[in-house]
């Protein structure tokens, strides 16, 4: 089993998830807005793979090149799990164990690319999720609004934006009025300020994970 430099090797998960823009554990086709195939992002331990190695043939697929943005991207990571490292060590978390195991390391087996392959977006979503979890406890209890009432022209912060698995459409999880609201959107928004336009309240209930107050919105026109 070839090993490689683990520094290397996390550099190029940081390369491969800026080329696709997430991570993809198996290869995804991509098709034009007419239906029309165009090509296949290949997942990203293919990419990591596909750049060490110079006998391997993928069609219309580049080869990974590190820019310097990768190369912080790996530091953060590598700060990350650091902090995380009692957790580890206690062994409470497999996934974390693993994960230490393989950044104390000076070399990565082949085989353990998929570990390191999903690193960036492991990190960059848990980054999100701890600042919604701080967000939950700063906010002000209650809703704005009762179901059927319509709000319009208000200042938004949007936390949180995840690709919904059973819908074509993004959920969004904000902070209106210091309080917190979520929606779907149809369209991907940005993490950051943000301006509704106009919505009207769905319902008001608890949020899935913190169980703060939070309303639920729907007929939502916002402005970026």
């Amino acid at each position: 089993m070839k090993e490689f430099p683990t520094q290397q090797i996390l550099e190029l998960a940081c390369a491969a998830q800026r080329i696709n823009g997430e991570y993809l554990k198996v290869p995804e086709s991509v098709y034009a807005s007419d239906g029309i195939f165009m090509y296949t992002k290949q997942a990203n331990k293919t990419l990591m793979l596909y750049t060490l190695d110079d006998k391997m043939v993928i069609p219309d697929t580049k080869v990974l090149k590190v820019e310097p943005e990768d190369i912080a991207r790996a530091e953060e990571i590598r700060k990350y799990y650091k902090r995380l490292l009692f957790a580890a060590i206690e062994g409470e978390n497999d996934f974390l164990t693993k994960v230490n195991s393989i950044l104390s390391s000076d070399t990565v087996k082949e085989n353990e690319f998929g570990w390191v392959a999903c690193l960036p977006s492991v990190q960059a979503r848990d980054a999100i999720h701890n600042e919604v979890k701080k967000a939950s406890r700063a906010v002000d209890e209650g809703f704005l609004g009762k179901p059927g009432d319509r709000l319009a022209d208000l200042d938004c912060e949007i936390l949180e934006v995840i690709k919904s698995k059973n819908f074509d459409g993004w959920n969004i999880c904000a902070i209106i009025n210091n309080k917190m609201a979520s929606w779907m959107s149809q369209v991907e928004l940005k993490r950051g300020p943000c301006v509704i336009v106009k919505a009207k309240v769905k319902d008001n209930s608890k949020h899935w994970r913190h169980q703060n107050d939070e309303t639920r919105l729907n007929y939502v026109k916002a402005a970026q």
